[in-house]
Formats: structure tokens, sequence, C-alpha cells
């Protein structure tokens, strides 16, 4: 199990639990990709945002 930890958009802070495999990073972008459990939604999140990602792999 994974996570990612961010600033959101309005300031606050958003701790996401998700599986590893919904996390990766885009060095094109210098984004954090972040897609749901169903596949259906994928967040970027800026490298400047993110506090910490943690990954048990």
């Amino acid at each position: 199990m994974g996570a990612i930890v961010y600033e959101d958009p309005e300031g606050g802070v958003t701790n996401w639990q998700t599986s590893d495999a919904n996390l990766g990073f885009d060095e094109d972008t210098g984004h954090w990709l972040v897609t749901s459990d169903d596949g259906s939604t994928v967040r970027r999140v800026p490298r400047e945002r993110v506090f910490y990602v943690e990954t048990s792999e």
C-alpha cells in the first residue's frame, strides 16, 4: 500500500492512500500521477506541492 501527501489547491493537506501501482512520477512534466482504484480518475500533482510519497516496494 502506498501514500502520497500533498498540498491541495485549497491550501489544505491531502493524504491519499492507494496501492503502489496507482502512483507514478512523470519525469517529462514533473508531476506525480495518482490513479483511482477503479482507474477512472487520474490526478496530476506538481512535484513542488508533494510533501512525501511512500510505497511498499
